[in-house]
């Protein structure tokens, strides 16, 4: 049975959010010992696909698309997959009309696709994969991310994010159940689910201030922040005022500007580990209005909205499996001199 990290969590979000004191872990290579290889139960790696958390706490990673180098932004707050339009263009790439529609970042409505020929994601390839076409990313030629790896492809895979080792790891669906963490004896488990008529956007139960709220697991998001609509709803939270002051705004593609709020939450418990004294940033979005700061993630319309997105400034500074599969998350604290971004 999977054991779990049995010391003191206050000390455990201490040592995650201040100096850090890592668990002891394996090298970023795969590090299961050959029976356990050998064995049905065997985690079986697709693809291992060097990553990098950028100073603005977003995770980019150099893929080929029809054999351009390019850099994506891994998105698990992403319903689907994404390309810049700018991009597509500059590569000759076929624009056709795309069934359903996905919401950018402000609202707006993406109803146009391209198809990739190529993907190399590593050693691994994929062949004729459709992507959603967006207006925001750059073109391949000025150093910035040209798209969005998005939940509609990780969730074919058992996903585990290295953020420290610069990986992102896809495995098999077809391993034994809770046989994921090889790099640590001790670790977390949490559950997840799926968002209504987004079925790989994952979601979990988590506690803020005692209340009971639903967040996103979201890497395309820089910081991790809770809805307006949330804060005053849930926790009778007032903006511009001397706890929750404004501290600036936030611009979505479209122009549209939201002022973006900053609150101290007493706790925030998030599986078996709770925060204490955590700032969080409050900003006026809902299914109409997805900015770029917030996470360049597209998503279908959906009721099943969260209260919080988890984002990279918190899992950063976790070496995190993401089971698919099992409707489950595993993690460990990264190691203190090798967590991303410090």
């Amino acid at each position: 049975m999977a054991t779990r990290i049995s010391q003191n969590v206050n000390m455990l979000m201490h040592r995650l959010f201040g100096p850090l004191a890592g668990l002891a872990a394996c090298a970023a290579a795969f590090c299961a010992d050959p029976g356990f290889a050998a064995t049905e139960c065997a985690l079986k790696l697709v693809a291992s696909i060097p990553t990098e958390v950028t100073p603005a706490n977003t995770v980019v990673a150099s893929v080929k698309i029809n054999d351009t180098p390019a850099t994506l932004r891994i998105d698990t707050g992403g319903a689907t997959s994404a390309l810049s339009i700018k991009f597509a263009e500059r590569l000759g790439m076929p624009i056709e009309t795309m069934e359903g529609v996905y919401y950018g970042l402000t609202g707006r409505a993406l109803d146009h696709k391209t198809h990739v020929r190529d993907l190399h994601l590593g050693d691994a390839v994929s062949h004729n994969a459709d992507f959603a076409l967006m207006p925001i990313g750059g073109d391949g030629t000025d150093g910035r991310w040209v798209g969005l790896f998005g939940a509609d492809y990780l969730q074919n895979y058992d996903v585990e994010f290295d953020f420290a080792g610069g990986k992102m790891n896809l495995f098999s669906q077809d391993h034994c159940e809770g046989n994921v963490v090889y790099w640590a004896p001790e670790f977390f488990k949490s559950p997840i689910r799926y968002e209504q008529g987004i079925l790989h956007r994952p979601l979990m139960e988590i506690a803020v201030d005692g209340q009971r709220m639903l967040a996103l697991l979201d890497t395309g998001a820089p910081t991790t922040f809770m809805s307006l609509a949330s804060a005053r709803g849930r926790l009778d939270i007032s903006t511009d005022t001397p706890d929750t002051p404004k501290t600036g705004h936030t611009m979505g593609v479209e122009g549209v500007k939201l002022d973006v709020y900053e609150h101290v939450f007493q706790t925030l418990t998030f599986g078996e580990i709770t925060l204490h004294n955590t700032k969080m940033e409050i900003i006026p979005i809902d299914t109409a209005a997805h900015v770029e700061k917030l996470g360049s993630h597209l998503k279908a319309a959906s009721e099943d909205e969260p209260d919080v997105y988890i984002g990279m400034n918190f899992m950063k500074k976790l070496h995190l499996f993401l089971a698919y599969s099992e409707h489950a998350i595993y993690y460990t604290i990264a190691p203190p001199k090798q967590a991303a971004g410090q």
